[in-house]
């Protein structure tokens, strides 16, 4: 190679900086999104176990009325306890089911984001 003159045109250098930008404006944006539905997804998972455990509340309720009414002789013990239990129980299922998705899609957001390097 031989040296530049001054009179010689050199090329433009790229301004990387500016050539980079929009990429990195646009990686720091999807991270950002992805973050704060990460946070939702938590808020949405404790939302649902908060509903389960109060069904489970519920369900204890019942079991113990259920009890004492079989064991009160006064008191007929009745199909209506059992089938309010296993009404609960179902929606606690369904809610179960619901929460392991919502766990599942918390890992999901875990991997994306640690797929973020240059974060």
């Amino acid at each position: 190679m031989r040296p530049v003159d001054a009179d010689e045109e050199r090329e433009p250098e790229p301004d990387w900086e500016r050539v980079l930008s929009p990429a990195l404006h646009a990686v720091r944006r999807d991270v950002t999104a992805l973050e704060r539905e990460h946070v939702r997804a938590h808020l949405r998972a404790r939302r649902k176990l908060l509903e389960i455990e109060s069904l489970l509340e519920e369900i204890k309720s019942e079991v113990e009325a259920s009890e004492e009414s079989a064991l009160d002789p006064a008191r007929s013990p009745g199909a209506e306890a059992e089938e309010r239990v296993m009404k609960l129980c179902e929606k606690v299922e369904k809610k179960a089911v619901e929460a392991a998705l919502m766990g599942k899609r918390i890992v999901e957001l875990h991997q994306q984001i640690d797929g973020y390097e240059c974060y």
